[in-house]
């Protein structure tokens, strides 16, 4: 992908506020910036909605091709299909057989004239206005959503679906600013498929930072990407590995998605051309800050030009949103959900006409706020849900559309650079290949960019120009820039010896940042405060359970009958390069440690790849 010449994230706002109009961005293919597509100037706005009193089909079928026309005119349609326009696309289904309710939304479109392209640099938190999301009230409980997966299994049971995917609403309020609520979502998020879409009077505003693509068109080239199968990211390496590898292979998730992916491939074959419909990639696993998503790809040659009302009869709603077959798993989930999903897992879409070839992108939207404003309050809906198949628990699938949460709720992360402290000595790194491998590690679960090449310069650099020993810091943006500097070390006679006693409060394990060496040293600075004016140079780290971890800038290691251990690190802290080389080796065995094994251990040592070993007195008062 060619990038233009980024502008900073100021201009672009200003810009922005000024003239309005509908953002589609990616926050992914260029760490640290935003590829943002800019819709304005809007010639009209289309808006469609169920009535008993007249042909609802036959206005959406002339709607849409009256879309098709605009956009070979030059201009540029693009808006959100609701769920419920389902009714209207199904084969077998109708608008007019349906239960729908006078005035429900189906449909909403804005025509613009203008489309700008630019990049820009992401926002620091300091850069965004007031804004809160509070007072989230879940659709469903644990003990309703039980009820409802009961009733759900059963029908599976009966083999009236093969795959049915059960949602519910959350209903929350919102405060401030709904472009900085927009734009701080994206940094817990980072995808492709970002939203921003306001309604010419403001009454309604539609905010999405969806992983899904619904399909994409260039020229005569159809791609869909099913998503389907999730789980948790894990706070340590091993975790995230784990859960990597358990979505990788766990049946249940496997099953679900290639049902999804037949689907597809189903639903392409009615518009492609004979023999042209692949599955270009299956049970790809794709990292969110929050999730690791399944996704497959499958794509297809058309065989007539691109026609909103051909396409939309073949896909819509997306089968990774409903389950197997579609008709009779609509109708199944709208009678177990009870209410209308509206523009949840419905899609967006943009669409314009580039050297005479229709290009059309489209969202499943997912992770996607729906706010209006009533009565000068802000009110949002925003909806969740899993894929339920005969191999599914209740608990666990509860567990998953709750995690769907996460970029709700989870607070805005600081801006921070991943940092590793080297030591340099005769020309030469100390444990360079750990280290290396640490911050690629934490690159990779943050979204920054690494590379070995930029690693390898920076080595070379710091080699060629550091003499004697000495400390250097060294620190990686998200663009992937490596920056350093040195600080000579003194030559020591004599081990110092570090008074090290128990922090005054746990930690919390769910923090990610106490997982990965980052400049986001929040806790660790303010439990170092508190130790210091105790008398104590550092003090031990523990989680909620009392277990000991590390201390907050060194590993702990200790012996006990003989043996040297230091503690298991899976409730927090951050596993030092000096604490894995000892591992490796087989000097030192992890252990979960509680205090008790440091009171009563023969000797306690702390470490890290630039002291070393260091003497410790243990104070206990």
């Amino acid at each position: 992908m060619n990038f233009i010449e980024s502008i900073s994230y100021a201009s672009f706002e200003e810009n922005y506020r000024k003239i309005g109009g509908l953002l589609f961005e990616d926050s992914v293919s260029k760490p640290g910036y935003t590829v943002c597509d800019h819709y304005y100037d809007p010639k009209e706005e289309i808006q469609i909605s169920f009535s008993k009193h007249k042909n609802t089909s036959a206005e959406i079928q002339t709607t849409l091709d009256r879309l098709d026309d605009e956009r070979k005119k030059g201009l540029f349609p693009c808006g959100i299909l609701y769920y419920e326009l389902g009714y209207h696309f199904i084969e077998g289904l109708s608008l007019v057989h349906s239960s729908l309710e006078e005035g429900t939304p189906l449909l909403h479109v804005t025509v613009y004239r203008k489309k700008n392209t630019c990049t820009y640099q992401n926002p620091i938190p300091d850069q965004l206005s007031f804004h809160r999301i509070s007072n989230l009230k879940l659709g469903w409980d644990e003990t309703t959503y039980q009820s409802k997966w009961n009733q759900t299994k059963e029908f599976l049971t009966l083999g009236e679906s093969y795959e049915l995917n059960l949602c519910f609403p959350v209903h929350l309020s919102l405060e401030g600013d709904l472009f900085s609520t927009y734009q701080s979502l994206k940094t817990k998020q980072k995808t492709k498929y970002s939203v921003y879409y306001s309604t010419l009077n403001h009454s309604k505003t539609i905010v999405s930072v969806s992983p899904e693509l619904f399909f994409e068109v260039n020229g005569d080239r159809i791609m869909t990407e099913p998503m389907k199968g999730t789980i948790p990211r894990g706070n340590t390496n091993e975790k995230d590995r784990n859960n990597y590898s358990y979505l990788q292979t766990s049946e249940k998730e496997r099953a679900e998605n290639v049902m999804i992916t037949d689907l597809y491939r189903n639903d392409l074959g009615r518009i492609a051309k004979q023999d042209t419909v692949a599955v270009n990639e299956l049970f790809m696993i794709r990292g969110l800050q929050t999730v690791w998503q399944m996704v497959s790809r499958v794509s297809a040659e058309l065989k007539e030009p691109f026609r909103w009302n051909n396409v939309l009869s073949a896909l819509f709603p997306s089968g990774s949103v409903i389950g197997a077959p579609k008709r009779r798993s609509f109708e199944l989930l709208s009678s177990l959900e009870e209410t209308n999903r509206g523009v949840y897992t419905g899609a967006f879409f943009t669409s314009e006409d580039k050297n005479g070839s229709p290009k059309i992108r489209s969202s499943v939207t997912i992770r996607t706020l729906t706010i209006q404003s009533k009565e000068q309050k802000l009110e949002g809906i925003y909806g969740i849900g899993s894929g339920v198949t005969v191999l599914s628990d209740p608990h666990e699938e509860y567990k998953e559309c709750l995690s769907k949460l996460k970029v709700l709720t989870n607070p805005i992360p600081p801006s921070f650079a991943i940092l590793e402290t080297l030591l340099v000595r005769n020309a030469s790194v100390f444990l360079e290949a750990l280290h290396k491998k640490r911050m690629e590690t934490t690159a990779n679960r943050f979204g920054y960019s690494f590379t070995s090449a930029t690693w390898d310069h920076t080595m070379k650099e710091i080699q060629n120009k550091v003499k004697g020993k000495t400390r250097v810091r060294l620190l990686l943006n998200e663009e992937g820039e490596l920056h350093w500097e040195g600080t000579p070390l003194p030559n020591r006679t004599k081990r110092p010896m570090i008074r090290l006693g128990f922090a005054k409060e746990s930690i919390d394990s769910g923090n990610v940042f106490l997982y990965h060496k980052t400049t986001n040293r929040r806790v660790y600075n303010h439990l170092t405060e508190t130790c210091k004016e105790l008398g104590m140079d550092d003090c031990i780290l523990f989680d909620a359970s009392d277990r000991v971890l590390e201390t907050t800038i060194r590993n702990l290691f200790f012996k006990q009958k003989g043996n040297w251990y230091t503690p298991n690190l899976e409730t927090g802290g951050l596993p030092g390069v000096f604490r894995e080389w000892l591992l490796r080796k087989g000097w030192v065995k992890e252990k979960i440690t509680t205090k008790d094994d440091l009171l009563t251990a023969e000797a306690i040592l702390v470490g890290n790849s630039v002291r070393g070993f260091e003497r410790v007195t243990l104070v206990t008062k």
